[in-house]
């Protein structure tokens, strides 16, 4: 039974002050866990629609969700225009995650001119994109060397692929006002006008098989090789890229080998990012490195990074990704 001095005010007041120390104490108890560290909520800028980085970073971000109930740490893809605006959006805070080329990433982390390229971290490698080069059938081209005077597709500014070409066509020793036009298209768009006969080449770094490709051979498209005094050329300018070929029979009706050259491609971040946030997420995706490798075609050169490929990466580990390679875990340095 209950007493009416149990209703008192000053009774009232006590219970009221308990009840809510209570759940003070329950509510820290539930968030302790998940206070232990920042950024549990990292955006990973990917790509444009139609190229590889796009559903690479899905796949990436689908592995660190996976584990989210354990890890506490979620991972959300952002379509971007791709490299290089993953690199200034990640250097500058706006997102915590990136894929880029690497030699993109060594060179804004070496240009000290730009200060926030300092901030890059490396969190894994990912796969390996051999540059492509594809005319038309129609075109009348046939080696590398007659593109000049046609209609040639230099890419979206901001993206690897327009970085690519612009070294390409400094190997040749040729400028835009050397074709009959030259377009600005993304690889979203670019796809349609070259099948549509309103640009004769392109270029574009990808893994192979690649969906782009596949569709761009559907209507006309013919792989053309990068002779080894161009590639000479762009290897001593870029001494990230490295020689590289699609192989003979890759797709339908290829008979031969595509000798080209190409580069890695990294996930990086920022070193402001919490520690225990990326040693969370790189411990994920050393865990499930076999299953992200076999989910797409695309990922099929993922590399299984060591402690030891520190040396050779294009911007230092992150502290986070150096102690999950390490097996250290938190506190027990």
């Amino acid at each position: 039974m209950f007493k009416s001095s149990d209703f008192s005010p000053k009774v009232r007041r006590r219970r009221a002050g308990l009840l809510c120390a209570l759940w003070l104490a329950v509510g820290s108890a539930l968030a302790a866990p998940q206070a232990e560290f920042g950024d549990k909520f990292l955006m990973m800028g990917t790509g444009p629609v139609g190229g590889a980085f796009r559903p690479i970073g899905e796949s990436v971000c689908e592995a660190i969700n996976e584990d989210r109930r354990a890890s506490l740490v979620r991972c959300v893809p952002v379509g971007t225009a791709g490299s290089i605006f993953n690199l200034y959006a990640v250097a500058n805070g706006s997102i915590q995650l990136g894929v880029a080329q690497e030699d993109l990433v060594s060179k804004l982390y070496a240009d000290h001119k730009q200060a926030l390229g300092r901030s890059l971290r490396v969190v894994a490698l990912l796969h390996d994109s051999p540059i492509a080069v594809m005319v038309h059938r129609d075109s009348g081209i046939t080696e590398l060397g007659q593109i000049a005077g046609k209609n040639f597709n230099l890419g979206n500014p901001g993206s690897g692929m327009f970085t690519i070409t612009a070294a390409l066509l400094r190997a040749l020793d040729l400028r835009k006002e050397d074709f009959a036009s030259a377009a600005n298209l993304p690889t979203s768009e670019f796809e349609r006008a070259f099948c549509d006969r309103k640009v004769d080449a392109v270029v574009e770094a990808v893994a192979h098989p690649s969906a782009l490709f596949e569709k761009l051979r559907a209507c006309g498209g013919v792989f053309i090789d990068i002779p080894a005094p161009v590639q000479a050329k762009m290897q001593a300018a870029n001494k990230l890229l490295s020689p590289m070929s699609i192989a003979a029979n890759t797709y339908a009706v290829q008979d031969k080998a595509v000798t080209t050259l190409g580069m890695r491609n990294v996930l990086f971040t920022n070193a402001a990012v919490d520690e225990e946030s990326i040693f969370r997420l790189t411990t994920t995706l050393k865990r499930q490195y076999d299953d992200l490798k076999g989910s797409q075609v695309l990922l099929s050169s993922m590399v299984r990074m060591e402690q030891t490929d520190a040396a050779s990466l294009p911007a230092p580990l992150h502290p986070g990704a150096l102690r999950a390679l390490q097996g250290i875990s938190r506190g027990a340095r």
